[in-house]
Parts: C-alpha cells; sequence; structure tokens
C-alpha cells in the first residue's frame, strides 16, 4: 500500500524500485549475490525478493518503523523452530538479522522449494497444532486487534467514490463496537493472524507457515474465519471447506458470532484492496463489488475476485 509519511521521515510510497535497491545494498553488505533477483507478489508493507543464486527469499519491510515487528518476527520464527511447527526459518546464510539499508529493514530466509498454495485440509492441520501449543515466552507476541491499519487503508483509498469511503469509516466503527461485545467460544491462544492459502503453503515435505508478522495472542475464532469467510466468498468449494473442518475439528461457523467475526475479516479484505486503488485502478470494480456485499449480504450472490 501506499504508505503515509512517518515520524522517521520517510517517504510516503514504498516501490518495488525502492525495496531492489534496499536489497542490493543490503546484498553487498553481506556478501550475498543478487544477480537476477525476482519479486514475489506486489510490494506493500513488504517487498518480497528472490534471490536465485543463493536460494534465499529476502523481506524488505518499508521503512525502519517496522524494526519492532520485524524483530519480533525474528523470535516468533525461532520460537516456532523450538516447538517443531513448520515455518519459514532465517537463512543461516545471515548472521545478525535483520540488516538496515537505505531506510528499509531486510530479512532473509531459506527458500521453499516449489512452494504451492496450501491446500483447505493443510492449513487446518497446521492450525490446529498452532493453536495446542504452550504459551508463548511474556512479552513476545502483542495482544490481536482485528482493526488495525484499518483506518489508514480507508484514507489511502483515494481511488474511490467518497461515499463509498464514508460508508466504510462508519462500518469500522460499527464493527469495533459489535466486536466488543463478542463472546468466544475458545479460548484465546497464539494465532497466525492471516493465514490464508499464500501463507500456508505447501513444500516439498508438507505444509509450512510463512508470513509469520501477524502472530498474536488472541481469538483462535479468527484464525478460522480466514477460510470460513474464502468459502463465504466463493473462493472455497463446499468440499474444500468441509476439508478443513475435518482437520481442524470444528467449525467456526456453528459459533454464535461467526456472522460478527466475519463481516470484520471482510472489511479487512475490502480496506486493503481499497487502500490500493490509488496506484492500481484495476481494482476499484472489485472493491465496488466488495462495498456492495458489506452493504447487503445478499450480494453476495456474486462471488468476490481475488486481489492480486
Amino acid at each position: 500500500m501506499a504508505q503515509a509519511m512517518t515520524a522517521d521521515g520517510q517517504a510516503a510510497s514504498f516501490t518495488a524500485a525502492a525495496a531492489f535497491r534496499a536489497l542490493h545494498l543490503a546484498c553487498e553488505q553481506r556478501k550475498l549475490n543478487s544477480e537476477s533477483a525476482t519479486l514475489l507478489g506486489p510490494v506493500a508493507d513488504n517487498g518480497v525478493i528472490r534471490l536465485p543464486r543463493e536460494r534465499i527469499v529476502a523481506r524488505v519491510a518499508w521503512g525502519t518503523s517496522a524494526l519492532p515487528a520485524v524483530q519480533r518476527e525474528l523470535r516468533v520464527a525461532a520460537w516456532l523452530a523450538e516447538q517443531d511447527v513448520p515455518a519459514v526459518r532465517p537463512s543461516f546464510k545471515v548472521v545478525d538479522q535483520p540488516v538496515l539499508c537505505d531506510g528499509r529493514v531486510i530479512t532473509f530466509w531459506e527458500e521453499i522449494h516449489a512452494p504451492q498454495q496450501g491446500r483447505p485440509a493443510d492449513i487446518g492441520a497446521l492450525l490446529r497444532r498452532l493453536h495446542a501449543l504452550p504459551a508463548p515466552p511474556e512479552g513476545m507476541l502483542p495482544a490481536f486487534d482485528p482493526f488495525g491499519c484499518q483506518d489508514a487503508h480507508i484514507r489511502e483509498a483515494t481511488g474511490l467514490p467518497e461515499h463509498d469511503r464514508r460508508f466504510l469509516l462508519d462500518l469500522l466503527e460499527e464493527l469495533r463496537a459489535a466486536n466488543a461485545g463478542l463472546s468466544f467460544a475458545r479460548p484465546p491462544g497464539v494465532i497466525h493472524g492471516d493465514p490464508h492459502r499464500k501463507n500456508l503453503v505447501r513444500g516439498a515435505n508438507g505444509p509450512i507457515m510463512l508470513d509469520l508478522e501477524r502472530f498474536a495472542v488472541g481469538p483462535i475464532e479468527w484464525d478460522l474465519i480466514v477460510p470460513a469467510v474464502y468459502h463465504l466468498v466463493g473462493w472455497y468449494s463446499d468440499a474444500e471447506y468441509a476439508a478443513f473442518v475435518e482437520t481442524y475439528g470444528w467449525d467456526v461457523t456453528q459459533w454464535e458470532g461467526f456472522s460478527a467475526l466475519a463481516r470484520v475479516r471482510q472489511l479487512r479484505m475490502t480496506t486493503w484492496l481499497a487502500s490500493r486503488t490509488g496506484r492500481e485502478p484495476r481494482l476499484i470494480p472489485e472493491v465496488l463489488n466488495r462495498i456492495a456485499t458489506l452493504r447487503d449480504p445478499a450480494a453476495l450472490s456474486r462471488p468476490w475476485t481475488p486481489g492480486t
């Protein structure tokens, strides 16, 4: 997403060119070969770049304000390794991470060979394992906030009509109040925070967790809402969602708070995409479709399109 000016004075826009510039400087510093580096996916808060000559994947965070979160992500990776949970590991080739270059924060991770999108059954198995872990070291993880960045994402939605932006802001306040009144069915625990099929992938040795930056302590229902909403918006078939429920062992859609929390997730999915409309006008029709769904749930007869 386009970033606002921060307290550390960094520029508003974080582009692929900026990510590559910082990465090349970091590679020079750590004597890594960045030849043929390839960007993996769109640049948002992070630029994810593959270094084929090193078999490493680098994550370039947009500014030094991200340093505490990046450091926490590295601690989470170490903790998951101690718990023998299959998750991405920092590269052994780079000691003393993260690396700061050109006002960016860079980490280097072991490459997963030929990853495939996670299957719902894989995601269910990984989340069941994650949610059964003991409490992490005190202070390692923050409390989960389902509304983090939502105000900023809506402000950044410069490609939308003003009445739609106002609707999203009003809905945000409505859902904050609804979420505060939820009574969760399960005890809180360690959650991934964003367990979709690109973050819990299938590697050569089975499913593995990626994108550890949103790990937190919070309601485990939040992790389960993600595949349930994917089913709701047409991204998972009935059979795929049933496979997820079978491997996890509980269906969150049977919980009385499901509808309210599902709308929170749908709002996050909508505002994240909306934040990109200023620089990617092609996304506007899909954002408007999602807003129509949030206004009238009956509009879900028209499935959502993933925002790639």
